[in-house]
């Protein structure tokens, strides 16, 4: 019962942001347009969130600190947040596990990770990627020639489908009854990149537009990986202008206090720690209650998954996401 009071207390004492790493220090952006993905208009907003990001991993890592400190005035409040939020209290593995997710989102922020080979790439739309058909030639990896095949009927070279090529093979197929069958991705080009990804198709829409809902998405496909944040991100009217700018009431929900920068947050960890070690568990619609649904029952280990409640919401990006804006 002590979460909708503590759920308060960053309002009161937002920590001081660090300073150093940009925006375009961290990530290659499209400055100069908003076509195709650039981010020409959003570069003041852009910077405004990278810094409430610093301040909310900050946050989260003071909180680890207070709750290992029995003499910090904060001790108490720290490890209840803990235990809220991670059932982490007591549990130096799970203390550890947060401290390090943690640290490799700070390590990234202030311009140190060493985690990804290549800058990351980072896009205020889903417009640098163009949907192609599968029966659709495929480009080498300069665009100026399509990839050939031998044809077996007469000797002569032919383009070669996207479906054909041995390179995509995981991404457009799987095994069913010992046969290889056509899953339901679709590949996108990228000019910039010049490489595929593979999604679904979204019918006539794009990932940006087939729902608001769809904030942000984070793929590792291409090299360099990339975060690309949809323009509802910054319209969004469920998130507050600024980390800090709500007006604290009792018994409001963490979920109307979230700043519109907790995208950015969430999608960090993606980026740095990879989708695989962070499983969206959660959706933004139930994200807050499911969490605290699972963590009424740690130790379950839910269907489709080998790891205890416990576990995936120490992977999952909306827990530190809460526990930061929280603290």
């Amino acid at each position: 019962m002590y979460i909708k009071s503590l759920s308060l207390f960053w309002l009161f004492s937002v920590p001081t942001l660090t300073v150093g790493s940009t925006i375009s220090s961290l990530f290659v952006i499209r400055q100069g347009t908003d076509e195709l993905g650039g981010c020409g208009s959003y570069l003041p907003t852009l910077e405004t969130w990278l810094s409430e990001s610093k301040a909310l991993v900050n946050s989260g890592l003071q909180a680890l600190a207070n709750a290992e400190n029995p003499s910090a005035a904060e001790y108490d409040v720290a490890r209840r947040y803990l235990w809220s939020y991670f059932r982490a209290t007591g549990d130096p593995d799970a203390m550890t596990w947060v401290k390090d997710y943690l640290l490799e989102a700070k390590n990234f922020l202030d311009g140190t990770s060493t985690r990804l080979a290549r800058t990351p790439h980072l896009y205020c739309n889903d417009k640098w990627l163009k949907k192609l058909s599968r029966s659709d030639a495929a480009w080498d990896t300069s665009r100026d020639e399509t990839i050939m095949k031998v044809n077996p009927e007469d000797g002569s070279m032919v383009p070669m489908t996207i479906e054909e090529v041995p390179l995509y093979q995981n991404y457009l197929w799987e095994k069913k009854n010992n046969l290889l069958v056509r899953n339901k991705l679709v590949p996108y080009w990228s000019d910039d990149l010049l490489e595929y990804i593979f999604d679904i198709g979204y019918g006539s829409k794009s990932y940006c537009t087939t729902s608001n809902k769809n904030m942000g998405a984070t793929q590792q496909q291409t090299n360099p990986n990339t975060i690309t944040l949809c323009p509802s991100t910054f319209t969004n009217h469920d998130g507050v202008d600024g980390l800090g700018s709500a007006t604290p009431k009792a018994g409001l929900s963490i979920m109307k206090v979230l700043p519109r920068s907790a995208t950015l947050y969430h999608e960090l960890f993606h980026l740095v720690l990879g989708n695989d070690e962070t499983p969206d568990i959660t959706s933004p619609k139930d994200s807050w209650t499911k969490q605290q649904t699972m963590l009424k029952n740690p130790t379950t280990i839910p269907r489709d998954y080998d790891e205890t409640n416990a576990q995936l919401i120490r992977r999952n990006p909306e827990s530190y996401m809460f526990f930061c804006v929280g603290y």
